[in-house]
Protein backbone atom coordinates (compact mmCIF):
# COMPACT_ATOMS: atom_id res chain seq x y z
CA UNK A 1 0.00 0.00 0.00
CA UNK A 2 1.10 3.48 -0.93
CA UNK A 3 1.31 6.24 1.91
CA UNK A 4 2.36 9.95 0.59
CA UNK A 5 2.53 13.01 2.07
CA UNK A 6 -0.18 15.03 -0.31
CA UNK A 7 -1.04 18.80 -0.50
CA UNK A 8 -4.54 19.72 -0.79
CA UNK A 9 -5.53 19.99 -4.43
CA UNK A 10 -8.50 21.80 -3.83
CA UNK A 11 -10.36 21.40 -7.32
CA UNK A 12 -13.87 22.23 -7.31
CA UNK A 13 -16.56 20.56 -9.20
CA UNK A 14 -20.32 19.76 -9.84
CA UNK A 15 -21.72 15.66 -10.02
CA UNK A 16 -23.71 15.59 -13.99
CA UNK A 17 -24.22 11.73 -13.79
CA UNK A 18 -24.79 10.20 -10.33
CA UNK A 19 -21.58 8.49 -8.73
CA UNK A 20 -22.69 6.11 -6.31
CA UNK A 21 -24.67 7.89 -3.60
CA UNK A 22 -23.53 11.36 -4.69
CA UNK A 23 -26.63 12.70 -6.37
CA UNK A 24 -26.62 14.88 -9.58
CA UNK A 25 -25.82 18.49 -9.47
CA UNK A 26 -24.21 17.64 -5.94
CA UNK A 27 -20.95 19.93 -5.54
CA UNK A 28 -18.15 18.54 -4.11
CA UNK A 29 -14.02 19.60 -3.95
CA UNK A 30 -11.30 16.71 -5.08
CA UNK A 31 -9.25 17.30 -2.10
CA UNK A 32 -6.42 14.63 -2.86
CA UNK A 33 -5.92 11.44 -4.27
CA UNK A 34 -4.62 7.67 -3.00
CA UNK A 35 -4.34 3.91 -3.41
CA UNK A 36 -5.44 1.13 -1.02
CA UNK A 37 -3.91 -2.39 -0.42
CA UNK A 38 -5.22 -3.90 -3.39
CA UNK A 39 -3.21 -1.39 -5.41
CA UNK A 40 -6.84 0.71 -6.86
CA UNK A 41 -6.22 4.31 -7.14
CA UNK A 42 -8.90 6.57 -5.75
CA UNK A 43 -9.73 10.26 -5.80
CA UNK A 44 -10.57 11.52 -1.96
CA UNK A 45 -13.41 14.57 -1.47
CA UNK A 46 -15.95 16.58 0.18
CA UNK A 47 -18.30 16.36 1.69
CA UNK A 48 -17.04 13.51 3.51
CA UNK A 49 -21.06 12.87 4.74
CA UNK A 50 -22.05 10.80 1.44
CA UNK A 51 -18.78 9.55 0.33
CA UNK A 52 -15.33 10.24 0.81
CA UNK A 53 -13.35 8.68 -2.58
CA UNK A 54 -14.38 7.80 -5.77
CA UNK A 55 -12.51 6.40 -8.56
CA UNK A 56 -10.68 7.91 -10.91
CA UNK A 57 -13.12 6.66 -14.17
CA UNK A 58 -15.85 8.99 -12.82
CA UNK A 59 -13.65 12.28 -13.52
CA UNK A 60 -15.98 12.12 -16.96
CA UNK A 61 -19.34 12.62 -14.80
CA UNK A 62 -17.57 15.94 -13.25
CA UNK A 63 -17.67 19.08 -14.43
CA UNK A 64 -15.13 22.12 -13.11
CA UNK A 65 -15.48 25.04 -11.73
CA UNK A 66 -12.37 26.93 -12.60
CA UNK A 67 -11.71 30.19 -11.22
CA UNK A 68 -7.50 30.35 -12.10
CA UNK A 69 -4.76 29.32 -13.98
CA UNK A 70 -3.47 27.04 -10.88
CA UNK A 71 -6.94 25.13 -11.07
CA UNK A 72 -6.98 25.15 -14.81
CA UNK A 73 -3.91 22.99 -14.61
CA UNK A 74 -4.85 20.64 -12.04
CA UNK A 75 -7.77 19.89 -13.83
CA UNK A 76 -5.48 19.29 -17.14
CA UNK A 77 -3.55 17.17 -14.63
CA UNK A 78 -6.70 15.40 -13.53
CA UNK A 79 -8.24 14.70 -16.59
CA UNK A 80 -4.95 13.57 -18.36
CA UNK A 81 -4.25 10.81 -15.43
CA UNK A 82 -0.89 12.77 -13.97
CA UNK A 83 -2.52 12.26 -10.36
CA UNK A 84 -3.86 8.91 -11.35
CA UNK A 85 -0.25 8.05 -12.40
CA UNK A 86 0.92 9.56 -8.85
CA UNK A 87 -1.38 7.70 -6.92
CA UNK A 88 -0.09 4.28 -8.14
CA UNK A 89 3.61 5.25 -8.61
CA UNK A 90 4.32 8.27 -6.22
CA UNK A 91 5.89 11.53 -6.61
CA UNK A 92 8.93 9.71 -7.67
CA UNK A 93 10.95 12.54 -6.33
CA UNK A 94 14.21 10.54 -6.36
CA UNK A 95 13.61 10.40 -9.87
CA UNK A 96 12.85 13.34 -10.18
CA UNK A 97 16.33 14.91 -8.76
CA UNK A 98 18.22 13.16 -11.14
CA UNK A 99 16.43 14.37 -14.04
CA UNK A 100 16.81 17.79 -12.91
CA UNK A 101 20.23 17.11 -11.73
CA UNK A 102 20.84 16.38 -15.49
CA UNK A 103 19.18 19.21 -17.30
CA UNK A 104 21.29 21.52 -14.82
CA UNK A 105 24.04 19.47 -16.53
CA UNK A 106 23.03 20.11 -19.74
CA UNK A 107 22.15 23.64 -19.26
CA UNK A 108 25.97 24.29 -18.25
CA UNK A 109 27.32 22.76 -21.22
CA UNK A 110 24.53 24.98 -23.09
CA UNK A 111 26.30 28.20 -21.21
CA UNK A 112 29.78 26.56 -21.70
CA UNK A 113 29.45 26.96 -25.31
CA UNK A 114 28.06 29.90 -25.84
CA UNK A 115 24.88 28.33 -27.41
CA UNK A 116 22.59 30.70 -24.54
CA UNK A 117 21.06 33.97 -26.20
CA UNK A 118 21.34 36.06 -23.38
CA UNK A 119 19.22 38.72 -23.28
CA UNK A 120 18.32 40.11 -20.29
CA UNK A 121 14.81 42.47 -21.96
CA UNK A 122 13.72 39.37 -23.70
CA UNK A 123 14.02 36.96 -21.35
CA UNK A 124 11.95 39.67 -18.84
CA UNK A 125 9.46 39.50 -22.05
CA UNK A 126 9.36 35.69 -22.71
CA UNK A 127 8.61 35.44 -18.48
CA UNK A 128 5.75 37.76 -18.52
CA UNK A 129 4.39 35.56 -21.53
CA UNK A 130 4.65 32.19 -19.10
CA UNK A 131 3.38 34.22 -15.89
CA UNK A 132 -0.13 34.95 -17.96
CA UNK A 133 0.15 30.70 -19.09
CA UNK A 134 1.29 28.82 -15.78
CA UNK A 135 1.28 29.78 -11.89
CA UNK A 136 4.54 30.19 -10.05
CA UNK A 137 4.44 26.16 -8.57
CA UNK A 138 2.06 23.54 -9.64
CA UNK A 139 1.15 23.41 -5.55
CA UNK A 140 0.45 19.79 -6.11
CA UNK A 141 3.12 18.25 -4.53
CA UNK A 142 5.52 18.43 -8.06
CA UNK A 143 8.48 20.09 -7.73
CA UNK A 144 9.45 22.45 -10.59
CA UNK A 145 9.13 25.64 -11.99
CA UNK A 146 9.18 27.39 -15.76
CA UNK A 147 12.74 28.64 -16.18
CA UNK A 148 12.59 30.25 -19.83
CA UNK A 149 16.17 29.78 -21.78
CA UNK A 150 16.55 31.02 -25.32
CA UNK A 151 19.00 28.91 -27.53
CA UNK A 152 21.11 29.74 -29.92
CA UNK A 153 19.71 27.64 -33.20
CA UNK A 154 18.86 28.31 -37.07
CA UNK A 155 16.00 25.45 -36.71
CA UNK A 156 12.56 27.03 -34.93
CA UNK A 157 12.74 24.45 -32.11
CA UNK A 158 11.28 24.53 -28.56
CA UNK A 159 11.30 21.70 -25.66
CA UNK A 160 10.64 21.91 -21.83
CA UNK A 161 12.97 20.06 -19.36
CA UNK A 162 11.43 17.37 -16.48
CA UNK A 163 12.44 20.36 -14.10
CA UNK A 164 10.54 23.09 -15.66
CA UNK A 165 13.57 24.40 -18.09
CA UNK A 166 11.75 25.77 -21.22
CA UNK A 167 14.31 26.36 -24.04
CA UNK A 168 13.11 28.07 -27.27
CA UNK A 169 14.91 28.92 -29.89
CA UNK A 170 16.32 32.03 -31.75
CA UNK A 171 14.83 30.32 -34.97
CA UNK A 172 11.15 29.54 -33.43
CA UNK A 173 11.07 33.22 -32.15
CA UNK A 174 12.01 35.09 -35.44
CA UNK A 175 9.93 32.22 -37.65
CA UNK A 176 6.84 33.84 -36.06
CA UNK A 177 5.39 37.25 -36.29
CA UNK A 178 2.78 37.62 -33.69
CA UNK A 179 3.07 37.49 -29.33
CA UNK A 180 -0.25 35.40 -29.34
CA UNK A 181 2.03 32.67 -31.89
CA UNK A 182 4.37 32.90 -29.75
CA UNK A 183 2.23 32.15 -25.86
CA UNK A 184 0.90 29.00 -28.47
CA UNK A 185 4.16 27.41 -28.64
CA UNK A 186 4.81 28.54 -25.10
CA UNK A 187 1.64 27.24 -24.25
CA UNK A 188 2.05 24.00 -25.75
CA UNK A 189 5.37 23.34 -24.24
CA UNK A 190 4.50 24.39 -20.66
CA UNK A 191 1.23 21.81 -21.13
CA UNK A 192 4.12 18.72 -21.66
CA UNK A 193 5.48 20.20 -18.12
CA UNK A 194 2.10 20.41 -16.50
CA UNK A 195 1.32 16.92 -17.48
CA UNK A 196 4.17 15.04 -16.88
CA UNK A 197 4.82 13.40 -20.13
CA UNK A 198 8.75 13.31 -19.27
CA UNK A 199 8.13 11.05 -15.87
CA UNK A 200 5.54 9.05 -18.01
CA UNK A 201 8.33 8.40 -20.62
CA UNK A 202 11.39 7.85 -18.42
CA UNK A 203 9.00 5.62 -16.21
CA UNK A 204 8.87 3.31 -19.73
CA UNK A 205 12.22 3.54 -20.69
CA UNK A 206 13.71 -0.52 -20.75
CA UNK A 207 17.86 0.62 -19.65
CA UNK A 208 19.28 3.84 -19.22
CA UNK A 209 22.71 4.87 -19.42
CA UNK A 210 24.66 5.17 -16.30
CA UNK A 211 24.84 9.03 -15.86
CA UNK A 212 28.94 9.91 -16.06
CA UNK A 213 29.32 7.46 -19.20
CA UNK A 214 26.38 9.57 -21.18
CA UNK A 215 27.49 12.51 -20.75
CA UNK A 216 31.37 11.83 -20.79
CA UNK A 217 30.77 10.36 -24.47
CA UNK A 218 28.37 13.28 -25.18
CA UNK A 219 31.14 15.46 -24.39
CA UNK A 220 33.29 13.37 -26.99
CA UNK A 221 30.90 13.69 -29.91
CA UNK A 222 29.65 17.12 -29.11
CA UNK A 223 33.01 18.06 -29.24
CA UNK A 224 34.25 16.29 -32.36
CA UNK A 225 31.23 17.81 -34.37
CA UNK A 226 32.36 21.49 -33.28
CA UNK A 227 35.99 21.16 -33.86
CA UNK A 228 35.97 18.88 -37.18
CA UNK A 229 33.53 21.97 -38.32
CA UNK A 230 35.62 24.48 -37.60
CA UNK A 231 39.35 22.80 -38.60
CA UNK A 232 37.54 22.32 -41.95
CA UNK A 233 34.86 25.09 -42.79
CA UNK A 234 35.83 27.82 -40.33
CA UNK A 235 39.93 28.31 -40.25
CA UNK A 236 39.16 31.77 -38.39
CA UNK A 237 36.35 33.21 -36.80
CA UNK A 238 35.09 36.79 -37.30
CA UNK A 239 33.71 38.71 -33.85
CA UNK A 240 31.40 40.78 -36.17
CA UNK A 241 29.88 37.75 -37.82
CA UNK A 242 28.91 34.38 -37.08
CA UNK A 243 29.51 31.07 -38.11
CA UNK A 244 26.82 28.06 -38.23
CA UNK A 245 28.91 26.28 -35.22
CA UNK A 246 26.20 27.53 -32.90
CA UNK A 247 23.70 25.80 -35.05
CA UNK A 248 25.39 22.21 -35.51
CA UNK A 249 26.18 21.80 -31.71
CA UNK A 250 22.43 23.16 -30.73
CA UNK A 251 21.17 20.67 -32.91
CA UNK A 252 23.78 17.59 -31.67
CA UNK A 253 22.93 18.44 -28.46
CA UNK A 254 19.25 18.66 -28.29
CA UNK A 255 18.74 15.02 -30.00
CA UNK A 256 20.62 13.03 -27.28
CA UNK A 257 19.89 14.91 -24.45
CA UNK A 258 16.18 15.33 -25.12
CA UNK A 259 15.56 11.88 -25.58
CA UNK A 260 17.66 10.82 -22.28
CA UNK A 261 15.23 13.22 -20.49
CA UNK A 262 12.26 11.84 -21.64
CA UNK A 263 11.46 14.29 -24.39
CA UNK A 264 11.02 12.40 -26.98
CA UNK A 265 6.73 12.86 -27.00
CA UNK A 266 4.36 10.19 -28.36
CA UNK A 267 1.74 11.39 -30.95
CA UNK A 268 -0.64 10.89 -27.91
CA UNK A 269 1.21 13.00 -25.65
CA UNK A 270 1.86 15.83 -28.77
CA UNK A 271 -1.87 16.07 -29.40
CA UNK A 272 -3.14 16.21 -25.50
CA UNK A 273 -0.54 18.90 -25.30
CA UNK A 274 -1.97 20.49 -28.16
CA UNK A 275 -5.41 20.53 -26.70
CA UNK A 276 -4.77 21.84 -23.31
CA UNK A 277 -2.60 25.02 -25.21
CA UNK A 278 -5.88 25.67 -26.60
CA UNK A 279 -7.97 25.67 -23.74
CA UNK A 280 -5.40 27.89 -22.02
CA UNK A 281 -5.61 30.26 -24.75
CA UNK A 282 -9.36 30.11 -24.49
CA UNK A 283 -9.05 30.56 -20.57
CA UNK A 284 -7.22 33.65 -20.48
CA UNK A 285 -8.97 34.96 -23.71
CA UNK A 286 -6.04 35.05 -26.54
CA UNK A 287 -7.09 33.75 -29.95
CA UNK A 288 -6.34 29.94 -29.60
CA UNK A 289 -5.83 29.62 -33.83
CA UNK A 290 -2.54 31.60 -33.06
CA UNK A 291 -0.99 28.30 -32.10
CA UNK A 292 -2.36 26.87 -35.63
CA UNK A 293 -0.64 30.20 -37.35
CA UNK A 294 2.60 29.24 -35.65
CA UNK A 295 2.39 25.92 -36.89
CA UNK A 296 1.54 26.67 -40.60
CA UNK A 297 4.43 29.14 -40.66
CA UNK A 298 6.94 26.18 -39.32
CA UNK A 299 5.03 24.26 -41.96
CA UNK A 300 6.68 26.64 -44.45
CA UNK A 301 9.82 26.81 -42.88
CA UNK A 302 10.18 22.99 -42.89
CA UNK A 303 8.72 22.73 -46.50
CA UNK A 304 11.54 25.72 -47.26
CA UNK A 305 14.52 23.48 -45.38
CA UNK A 306 13.36 20.07 -46.62
CA UNK A 307 12.08 18.55 -43.42
CA UNK A 308 9.11 16.25 -44.07
CA UNK A 309 9.44 14.47 -41.57
CA UNK A 310 7.82 17.34 -39.23
CA UNK A 311 5.43 17.60 -42.06
CA UNK A 312 4.53 14.30 -42.71
CA UNK A 313 3.90 13.00 -39.27
CA UNK A 314 6.44 9.73 -39.43
CA UNK A 315 7.69 10.66 -36.40
CA UNK A 316 6.60 10.96 -32.78
CA UNK A 317 4.42 13.80 -33.92
CA UNK A 318 1.39 13.78 -35.65
CA UNK A 319 1.76 15.80 -39.14
CA UNK A 320 1.43 19.04 -38.73
CA UNK A 321 -1.68 19.40 -41.13
CA UNK A 322 -3.56 17.18 -38.67
CA UNK A 323 -2.70 19.35 -35.95
CA UNK A 324 -3.90 22.16 -37.80
CA UNK A 325 -7.14 20.82 -38.40
CA UNK A 326 -7.50 19.75 -34.77
CA UNK A 327 -6.82 23.25 -33.14
CA UNK A 328 -8.74 24.89 -36.24
CA UNK A 329 -7.59 27.51 -38.70
CA UNK A 330 -8.18 30.69 -39.59
CA UNK A 331 -5.60 31.78 -42.03
CA UNK A 332 -2.26 32.67 -40.73
CA UNK A 333 -1.74 36.00 -38.60
CA UNK A 334 0.10 38.92 -39.89
CA UNK A 335 2.89 41.27 -38.48
CA UNK A 336 2.72 42.31 -35.39
CA UNK A 337 5.10 45.51 -34.64
CA UNK A 338 5.29 44.92 -30.98
CA UNK A 339 6.16 42.26 -31.40
CA UNK A 340 8.68 42.97 -34.30
CA UNK A 341 10.54 45.55 -32.13
CA UNK A 342 11.05 43.48 -28.97
CA UNK A 343 12.67 40.56 -31.10
CA UNK A 344 14.82 42.85 -32.97
CA UNK A 345 18.04 41.78 -31.73
CA UNK A 346 16.89 38.05 -32.78
CA UNK A 347 16.17 38.77 -35.97
CA UNK A 348 19.77 40.47 -36.73
CA UNK A 349 21.45 37.06 -35.05
CA UNK A 350 18.67 35.02 -36.93
CA UNK A 351 19.88 37.15 -40.25
CA UNK A 352 23.70 36.60 -39.40
CA UNK A 353 23.02 32.24 -39.13
CA UNK A 354 20.93 32.66 -42.72
CA UNK A 355 23.56 34.57 -44.28
CA UNK A 356 26.30 32.59 -43.72
CA UNK A 357 24.25 29.70 -44.45
CA UNK A 358 23.77 30.79 -47.89
CA UNK A 359 20.23 31.62 -47.70
CA UNK A 360 20.44 35.38 -48.72
CA UNK A 361 16.57 36.31 -49.08
CA UNK A 362 15.86 34.87 -45.77
CA UNK A 363 18.64 37.05 -44.49
CA UNK A 364 17.15 40.18 -45.85
CA UNK A 365 13.74 39.23 -45.04
CA UNK A 366 14.70 38.99 -41.70
CA UNK A 367 16.66 42.60 -41.70
CA UNK A 368 13.83 44.30 -43.36
CA UNK A 369 11.62 43.20 -40.61
CA UNK A 370 13.63 45.29 -37.94
CA UNK A 371 14.33 48.12 -40.41
CA UNK A 372 9.89 48.58 -41.19
CA UNK A 373 9.64 49.01 -37.32
CA UNK A 374 13.07 51.53 -37.06
CA UNK A 375 14.79 48.83 -35.01
CA UNK A 376 17.83 48.04 -37.54
CA UNK A 377 21.18 48.80 -36.13
CA UNK A 378 24.73 49.09 -38.70
CA UNK A 379 24.89 45.37 -37.99
CA UNK A 380 21.49 44.77 -40.05
CA UNK A 381 22.48 47.71 -42.83
CA UNK A 382 26.00 46.59 -43.51
CA UNK A 383 24.65 42.66 -43.47
CA UNK A 384 21.75 44.37 -46.13
CA UNK A 385 24.87 45.72 -48.42
CA UNK A 386 26.88 42.17 -48.16
CA UNK A 387 23.74 40.09 -49.55
CA UNK A 388 23.28 42.29 -52.23
CA UNK A 389 26.72 41.75 -53.57
CA UNK A 390 25.87 37.79 -53.29
CA UNK A 391 22.28 38.43 -55.22
CA UNK A 392 23.14 41.27 -57.47
CA UNK A 393 25.40 43.05 -59.74
CA UNK A 394 23.74 46.04 -61.41
CA UNK A 395 24.63 49.68 -61.07
CA UNK A 396 21.25 50.33 -59.72
CA UNK A 397 21.77 47.62 -56.82
CA UNK A 398 25.19 48.53 -56.05
CA UNK A 399 24.12 51.91 -55.40
CA UNK A 400 21.24 50.76 -53.40
CA UNK A 401 24.03 48.77 -51.41
CA UNK A 402 26.39 51.98 -50.76
CA UNK A 403 22.84 53.41 -49.65
CA UNK A 404 22.84 51.01 -47.05
CA UNK A 405 26.20 51.96 -45.78
CA UNK A 406 25.65 55.23 -45.91
CA UNK A 407 22.75 54.88 -43.41
CA UNK A 408 24.44 52.53 -40.92
CA UNK A 409 27.11 55.18 -40.49
CA UNK A 410 24.78 57.43 -39.59
CA UNK A 411 23.25 54.78 -36.68
CA UNK A 412 26.27 54.22 -33.97
CA UNK A 413 24.51 51.56 -32.11
CA UNK A 414 26.74 48.57 -32.51
CA UNK A 415 29.88 49.21 -33.90
CA UNK A 416 30.52 46.95 -36.94
CA UNK A 417 33.68 46.03 -37.98
CA UNK A 418 33.12 44.89 -41.52
CA UNK A 419 31.39 48.59 -42.37
CA UNK A 420 34.36 50.00 -44.18
CA UNK A 421 35.42 46.52 -45.71
CA UNK A 422 32.08 46.09 -47.39
CA UNK A 423 32.05 49.76 -48.25
CA UNK A 424 35.20 49.16 -50.48
CA UNK A 425 33.95 45.73 -51.68
CA UNK A 426 30.71 47.78 -53.09
CA UNK A 427 32.90 50.94 -54.10
CA UNK A 428 35.13 48.47 -56.15
CA UNK A 429 32.11 47.10 -58.14
CA UNK A 430 31.15 50.81 -59.23
CA UNK A 431 34.52 50.95 -60.42
CA UNK A 432 35.45 53.37 -57.41
CA UNK A 433 39.01 52.72 -56.54
CA UNK A 434 40.29 55.33 -55.24
CA UNK A 435 37.26 55.72 -52.74
CA UNK A 436 37.52 51.66 -52.02
CA UNK A 437 41.43 52.35 -51.06
CA UNK A 438 40.36 55.19 -48.88
CA UNK A 439 37.68 52.43 -46.85
CA UNK A 440 39.97 49.54 -46.71
CA UNK A 441 42.98 51.97 -44.74
CA UNK A 442 39.84 52.85 -42.41
CA UNK A 443 39.05 49.61 -41.98
CA UNK A 444 43.01 48.83 -41.47
CA UNK A 445 42.63 51.79 -38.55
CA UNK A 446 40.07 50.07 -37.22
CA UNK A 447 41.88 46.62 -36.90
CA UNK A 448 44.92 48.00 -35.71
CA UNK A 449 42.89 50.48 -32.68
CA UNK A 450 40.13 48.64 -31.81
CA UNK A 451 39.80 45.24 -31.79
CA UNK A 452 43.15 43.36 -30.65
CA UNK A 453 43.47 40.63 -27.83
CA UNK A 454 39.56 40.06 -27.56
CA UNK A 455 38.87 36.30 -27.00
CA UNK A 456 36.61 35.07 -30.06
CA UNK A 457 35.44 31.93 -30.25
CA UNK A 458 36.58 28.82 -27.82
CA UNK A 459 35.66 24.80 -28.30
CA UNK A 460 36.70 21.94 -26.27
CA UNK A 461 40.17 21.76 -27.67
CA UNK A 462 40.51 25.02 -29.84
CA UNK A 463 40.45 28.36 -29.53
CA UNK A 464 40.80 31.00 -32.00
CA UNK A 465 41.33 35.00 -30.71
CA UNK A 466 41.37 37.99 -32.42
CA UNK A 467 44.81 38.78 -32.98
CA UNK A 468 44.66 35.54 -35.22
CA UNK A 469 41.89 37.43 -37.52
CA UNK A 470 43.49 41.02 -37.34
CA UNK A 471 46.62 39.44 -38.69
CA UNK A 472 44.87 37.05 -41.47
CA UNK A 473 42.65 40.48 -42.46
CA UNK A 474 45.77 42.97 -42.13
CA UNK A 475 47.43 40.58 -44.63
CA UNK A 476 44.01 40.37 -47.47
CA UNK A 477 43.81 44.41 -46.45
CA UNK A 478 47.68 44.93 -47.45
CA UNK A 479 47.43 42.30 -50.46
CA UNK A 480 44.05 44.61 -51.77
CA UNK A 481 45.55 48.15 -51.77
CA UNK A 482 48.77 46.89 -53.72
CA UNK A 483 45.81 44.79 -55.88
CA UNK A 484 44.03 48.05 -56.41
CA UNK A 485 46.43 49.67 -57.92
CA UNK A 486 46.94 46.92 -60.78
CA UNK A 487 43.20 46.91 -61.50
Amino acid sequence: MHTYAQPELNIRGVVNKKINSIDENQSITITGFGSDESGGAHLKITPVGKENKIGFSSVKNLSFKIGSISEFWKVQALKEDVYYNLAKNGYQYNTRIQLEEEALQAIDYYKSRGLLFEDDYLESYLYSLVLRLFPDQMRDGRPGIINVKILRDLNPNACVYPNGTLFISTGLISTINTEEELMGVLAHEISHFALDHSIINYNKAVQRQKRAEFWAGFAAVAGAVADGYLGSKNPYYNSNSISILSTVLAYSIAISINERLGLKFSRDQETAADKSAVEIMKFIKIRHTALSSAFSKLKTYFTYTGNYMALSGEGTHPAIDERIKAIGFEGEFGVDKSYDKKISLVNTYMSKLEFFNRHFESSMNLIKRNINQLMATEEDYVLLAKSYLYMHDSEEKNLEALSFISKAKTINAIPCIDLYKTEALVLLRLGKKEEAKNSLLKYKSLLETNYTGKPIVTTSEIAYNCDDFICKELDWVAKMIFKIKQL
